[in-house]
This record gives structure tokens, C-alpha cells and sequence, in this order.
């Protein structure tokens, strides 16, 4: 049941984040894990409980991956900004999968919200950890809420633009600015 559940996340991650929730329908996730209905309701007692499940241990739990080394490291905003520069695997068409959740699903109800705003305010969390190590004597939430958002907008840059060039420009742009007010 465990290696189901697990392809279940997998492929509906897959297609929610290619065709969006509204565009993939229950069909497209029994086709793409090769289920019968009764085993998919057996796991999950809706798509929205799917979703949901997507969310938090999926998109989350990526962050997590990528970005937990900043909790440990001695160079925190150095980590931060070479985490930010690993896009080789990015898909800069489709761009970020939690942006694309955010756009399409926080406003359908409310535990699509509470669940992407928690997703959002753990993965900014990490940005604040690596201001506090540069800004130790600061409140480093709105700064972090200011790089994260303005690296989302580098991600929606290049998704519009389908070449990642504008978002390594604005990283490179955001790390001087960082850079330049530690020095002040």
C-alpha cells in the first residue's frame, strides 16, 4: 500500500503541476498510476484530500531536501544564494510548482490556502535563517519576504520568457543587494 500511496503523490504531483488541479481529473491520475477507482478512494477519500497530501509531502518536503543544508551551515546566505544558482534540474517552462499551486488553488477553499500559505511561510523560514546568520541583530522577516517573493518573480520571469537567462539576472541582482547592505 505504501508503494501505491507513493506513486499515487508522485504521478498526481506530476500531472496537477503540468496540467494544473482543475485540468487533471480523477481519470488522468487513474490512467497515469494504473488504478482502478476503488483503490485510489481506498488511499485517498478525494481529490482535494490528494491535493492536500501533494502539497505537504511533495512540495513541501522538496524544500526541505533542498534547502535544509542552510540550517546547519556556517555560511548560511552563501548556501542560500548556490541553492538558488542549482536549477539544473529546474523546469523553467512549467516553473515553480508552488507558485503554480498558489495562482490556481489558494482561493478555491480554505484548507487549499492554510495548506499552500504553511508551505510558503516554511520554505521563507529558511531564507530567514540565512538572514539571521549575515543580520544577526535584525528582524529578518520581511527581508525574507522580500527575497523570496522577489525570487518567485524571477521564476515567473523565465517561465514567460521560457529561458531561464532572466533568473540567474535577478539572482545575481538580489545577491549584490544583500551583499551591499551587509557591508553597510
Amino acid at each position: 500500500m505504501k508503494d501505491t500511496r507513493e506513486d499515487i503523490l508522485t504521478q498526481s504531483f506530476e500531472l496537477f503541476y503540468t496540467q494544473g488541479y482543475h485540468g487533471t481529473g480523477i481519470s488522468d491520475i487513474l490512467k497515469a498510476c494504473k488504478l482502478h477507482k476503488g483503490s485510489l478512494y481506498h488511499i485517498f477519500k478525494s481529490k482535494k484530500e490528494l491535493a492536500l497530501a501533494v502539497i505537504d509531502e511533495r512540495i513541501k518536503k522538496r524544500f526541505d531536501l533542498k534547502f535544509g543544508p542552510i540550517l546547519n551551515s556556517d555560511k548560511a546566505i552563501d548556501e542560500l544564494f548556490a541553492i538558488l544558482r542549482d536549477r539544473i534540474d529546474f523546469d523553467f517552462k512549467r516553473g515553480c510548482a508552488l507558485n503554480n499551486f498558489i495562482q490556481e488553488m489558494s482561493n478555491i477553499d480554505e484548507d487549499f490556502k492554510k495548506a499552500l500559505e504553511n508551505v510558503y511561510l516554511h520554505l521563507q523560514s529558511f531564507y530567514e535563517k540565512a538572514l539571521d546568520a549575515l543580520f544577526p541583530q535584525e528582524n529578518n522577516q520581511a527581508l525574507a519576504q522580500f527575497l523570496l517573493s522577489s525570487v518567485e518573480g524571477a521564476l515567473v520571469a523565465s517561465k514567460v520568457s521560457q529561458d531561464s537567462k532572466p533568473y540567474f539576472e535577478i539572482i545575481d541582482q538580489l545577491q549584490t543587494c544583500i551583499l551591499t547592505k551587509a557591508k553597510q
